[in-house]
């Protein structure tokens, strides 16, 4: 479940700075109704294959992209989506450290801008922040 850790340690550092940016973060654990002409941000987990290359299976190795996709109303700047993935890529820069509850990993690519998404009242523009990492892998039941 080391996807989870690594999901925790980005979504630690992204509430901390979007609480001080000050920009919110829609959450499916919670309800979420953005106010007109709101712009914030919405989070996801892709997780990728886990792998292991230790003998006796003592270490997991996960990799994933966490999307962060930035929902603008229609007619808000397109400028305004590409300072937040600015902002982004200034918060998990390659090679920064995530941690998380036995889980050891890093930011392993530059934050990249995906295509922009159009809805009729508002956009999206997806950031892509991939990460991998180790974990020790205990047994079901140890």
């Amino acid at each position: 479940m080391s996807h989870a850790r690594a999901r925790q340690a980005i979504e630690i550092k992204l509430a901390a700075w979007a609480s001080a940016y000050p920009i919110r973060v829609a959450n499916f654990e919670q309800g979420f109704d953005p106010a007109a002409g709101e712009t914030y941000l919405r989070s996801f987990l892709l997780p990728g294959p886990t792998t292991c290359r230790y003998l006796g299976g003592e270490a997991y190795e996960y990799a994933g992209v966490y999307q962060v996709s930035i929902i603008c109303p229609s007619g808000t700047p397109l400028g305004t989506a590409e300072t937040l993935i600015a902002a982004l890529s200034d918060l998990f820069p390659v090679d920064s450290e995530l941690s998380q509850g036995g889980f050891d990993g890093l930011i392993i690519q530059p934050v990249e801008q995906g295509p922009t998404i159009t809805e009729p009242t508002t956009y999206t523009v997806p950031a892509s922040i991939s990460y991998r990492g180790v974990a020790d892998h205990l047994p079901t039941g140890a």
